[in-house]
């Protein structure tokens, strides 16, 4: 169990450091199917990726991937999010564990299943194609000139509201309270597309936005009794190396390449949780493995793209420049 945890932790910091989101809508499926109830993998979960989340930021701003005005107001209205999002787990808790069990996995389900399909869409349409999808969201929320407004220095682009990004961390805090996630699989595809953030600076922005609400949701989820320290040190101890080889991959990769990456992962996701909550409903042990084949494919396989890129980018550099002397 040890090793396993270590092990999934290297590989969730992979994810982590290149997608900027913290893992957790795979590693919070990923405790429950070892069995933790719900809420324990919640707040063990999030604990976690408040622990990577500060090395990821660290990584980030070094590679220049960081902007400090969007994170800090993604981070300071995901508080509010991640307030309303652990209360609700707590009444759910109060219920019935299989009842919120039930809720938690579909909900992920919902979610992932949704931006993957757009994402993955959106990655293999034509150039003509894309500036029509942009246009039909971020253009529309740029339209609305609600003041206060900000100039984001790394868009050269228009001025846009500061309360669509509010938005956005409200949405990513109530993902990280409820779902014991960072909500980067979903502020991700929200700076990319709504704010119009490339995506290393959304993938490193988002790190910083992480950092902050996960501190608050895993203290919150302390006080309330559900968080597993010693298995969130163990992942973290493995992610906090994962970090080191995702994060720089972000600036060796394409654009397209980055979106297709990240909506399989989601996918990829979305369907283990599918196999394990028919293996709940049904009784199906045999699905409930399956499940954990899949989530485990899942990390080794993006994984290793994403090192595999980056190491192929980086010969590339290496023969230009021998051939250039």
């Amino acid at each position: 169990m040890i090793l396993c945890l270590i092990a999934v932790g290297f590989f969730i910091g992979i994810l982590s450091g290149f997608f900027g989101f913290g893992g957790g809508f795979i590693l919070t499926p990923f405790l429950i199917s070892l069995g933790f109830p719900a809420n324990m993998a919640v707040g063990t979960s999030v604990t976690e990726i408040f622990m990577s989340s500060i090395i990821a930021s660290l990584k980030h701003k070094r590679l220049g991937n960081v902007e400090m005005r969007v994170g800090l107001i993604i981070a300071l209205f995901s508080l509010i999010g991640t307030e309303l999002g652990a209360q609700i787990i707590e009444q759910l808790k109060k219920v019935n564990i299989q009842q919120m069990n039930f809720i938690v996995s579909l909900i992920y389900i919902l979610i992932l299943t949704l931006i993957s399909i757009y994402m993955i869409r959106e990655s293999l349409s034509s150039g003509r194609e894309k500036e029509i999808v942009k246009k039909s969201l971020w253009f529309r929320v740029r339209m609305l000139k609600i003041p206060p407004s900000i100039v984001i220095s790394q868009l050269n682009t228009e001025p846009i509201s500061i309360w669509a990004i509010a938005i956005i961390g409200f949405i990513g805090g109530l993902l990280a309270g409820f779902l014991g996630v960072g909500g980067g699989f979903l502020l991700v595809p929200l700076l990319i597309y709504v704010i119009g953030c490339k995506p290393p600076i959304a993938a490193g922005t988002c790190t910083l936005g992480i950092l902050i609400s996960c501190a608050y949701a895993s203290l919150t989820h302390t006080f309330k009794g559900n968080v597993d320290f010693i298995s969130a040190i163990l992942i973290f101890v493995g992610s906090s190396i994962g970090v080191q080889i995702g994060a720089p991959a972000t600036r060796r990769v394409k654009e397209a390449t980055f979106k297709l990456a990240f909506g399989l992962c989601l996918s990829l996701a979305s369907l283990s949780i599918i196999m394990k909550l028919i293996s709940d409903l049904y009784e199906i042990p045999a699905l409930n493995i399956l499940s954990q084949i899949i989530i485990f494919s899942a990390l080794i396989l993006i994984s290793s793209l994403i090192i595999l890129f980056s190491t192929r980018k980086t010969a590339n550099s290496k023969i230009k420049i021998r051939n250039v002397i």
